[in-house]
């Protein structure tokens, strides 16, 4: 029998840990509905508030950071 756990990411953001979930595929799909090219920091935002990023921290962050962040839940670091 297979058994699955959503995975969670941590990460430092001035010395404070924050967790993040693993999105679903439907919220991925969402995103990529949201953006049909790029998603723009708004779009990235909700997505990481969806994922249990506090809005005020994502907002407090630097654009590449929310990206790497994003990179990572998603699994586009895997794929490389």
């Amino acid at each position: 029998m297979l058994e699955f756990d959503r995975r969670v990411f941590e990460f430092k953001l001035d010395g404070k840990k924050h967790v993040v979930k693993s999105p679903t595929v439907r919220q991925i799909e969402e995103l990529q509905k949201k953006s049909k090219d790029a998603p723009g920091l708004e779009e990235t935002i909700d997505f990481l508030e969806q994922l249990g990023l506090d809005k005020d921290v994502a907002y407090s962050m630097e654009p590449w950071q929310l990206q790497k962040v994003v990179e990572e839940v998603s699994g586009a670091e895997e794929k490389k």
